[in-house]
């Protein structure tokens, strides 16, 4: 009888440790998991800082071209680039006086082009 005993206590320990496996197990594929999603969360914030950088700057070098159109500053010429605090502007469109105004502001991996019509 005491060797009946002793063998369900030890199968007992076995199915203890093989549950203690198991639960350590998930536990470090949900924390691996929540890791993964954080990185993400951070390349998802950046891009939109880099987005809105880029907004920025094209709404920057739009508001030259028009102060350039109502004479207040010498006009951009098409094709050159103009850097603003880590963004850069490049003035694609350029009209005379009326017309349609196009830039686009670039930061990092980010563009944004901003079209405008001057009446």
């Amino acid at each position: 009888m005491r060797r009946a005993v002793r063998r369900k206590s030890s199968a007992r320990r076995g199915v203890v440790v093989l549950v203690v496996v198991v639960v350590l197990a998930v536990l470090h594929v949900a924390i691996i998991a929540s890791v993964a999603a954080s990185g993400s969360d951070a390349q998802i914030g950046l891009l939109r800082v880099e987005t809105t950088r880029a907004f920025y700057a094209a709404e920057g070098g739009a508001s030259v071209v028009v102060k350039g159109i109502l004479g207040q500053t010498t006009p951009p010429t098409e094709g050159s680039t103009l850097t603003l605090d880590g963004s850069e502007v490049e003035f694609v469109q350029v009209p005379e006086s009326a017309g349609e105004i196009i830039v686009e502001g670039r930061s990092g991996f980010a563009r944004r082009r901003l079209a405008i019509d001057v009446e």
